[in-house]
């Protein structure tokens, strides 16, 4: 019930109903169907310096974050200039596009939930006509559909968590981005550090995960299995799947994490430890 993997740019490929509506454009998927996933596709995005993503829609919703590089996003009917660290959510049916504005390629990580159809099942994304807008705004700091993140936004580890139905565990620091109260019906996406030492015991979700691991080591174990991640690494976490991850380390570990379905308001995590008094 787990997947492990690692992003390799030079695999990226593009997706076929792309092939004449995009210029530069490649997806290197790390979770879909063909891992056992049945309600999330996430996948780490490149666009090539001038490259465009023609105007489209998704019978699904998709959230994003910006890892590298400048772009236009158009979403609806407003234009914006985004970059590493923002981040935004795409409702289902509303059109958007994308265009390279930057001197190198622009890379992001997308996530897309209900999952998307394989393409010899049914389509689920239509071009809609016209191009990606060549210029836009910044986004305003309170726009309801794109925001920003930063260092000073990180919580103080232990502190009031972010994540509902999650308690504050030593060490640990969530950042939300995309979830219920942004908007999202579908989906979450968000950001987690854990400081040296930190850990969370193994539990497990109604619902499945993704992490992709941005910067430091961790040590995941998943289905009894171990595993040591480091940065561009990837695991996926089916429903049931009993996980837990440590900071066995000496500098902090930080990864884009996405679930889906959208959790419930409680009853979130399933702790082993919680019930180990009834299995002696």
């Amino acid at each position: 019930m787990h997947f492990v993997s690692r992003i390799d740019p030079a695999a990226a490929q593009t997706p076929q109903p792309y092939e004449q509506k995009s210029s530069g454009f490649r997806r290197a998927a790390y979770v879909d169907r063909s891992i056992g996933s049945v309600h999330m596709g996430t996948a780490i995005c490149f666009l090539d310096a001038p490259g465009a993503i023609a105007p489209h829609v998704h019978s699904f919703e998709e959230s994003f974050y910006i890892l590298d590089g400048n772009v236009i996003v158009q979403i609806g009917d407003q234009a914006y200039e985004l970059g590493p660290g923002n981040f935004a959510l795409i409702g289902t049916g509303v059109p958007h596009s994308w265009r390279n504005v930057g001197d190198r390629p622009a890379c992001w990580l997308e996530m897309q939930a209900p999952q998307p159809r394989p393409i010899e099942y049914g389509r689920d994304t239509f071009f809609v006509g016209g191009e990606a807008p060549l210029q836009g705004t910044p986004p305003a700091p309170d726009s309801p559909k794109t925001g920003y993140f930063d260092e000073t936004q990180l919580p103080r580890p232990g502190g009031v968590s972010q994540m509902e139905g999650f308690n504050p565990t030593t060490g640990v620091a969530i950042k939300m981005f995309v979830d219920r109260s942004f908007g999202a019906i579908h989906q979450s996406l968000f950001l987690i550090q854990y400081q040296p030492g930190a850990k969370i015991d193994l539990h497990d979700h109604t619902f499945e995960e993704s992490y992709f691991i941005v910067s430091g080591n961790v040590c995941a174990t998943a289905d009894g299995e171990t595993h040591d991640l480091g940065a561009g690494d990837v695991i996926w976490t089916g429903v049931g799947c009993i996980h837990s991850f440590a900071n066995l380390g000496d500098e902090p570990v930080r990864w884009i994490e996405t679930q889906a379905p959208l959790p419930p308001a409680r009853e979130v995590f399933r702790f082993e430890r919680d019930w180990a008094q009834y299995a002696a």
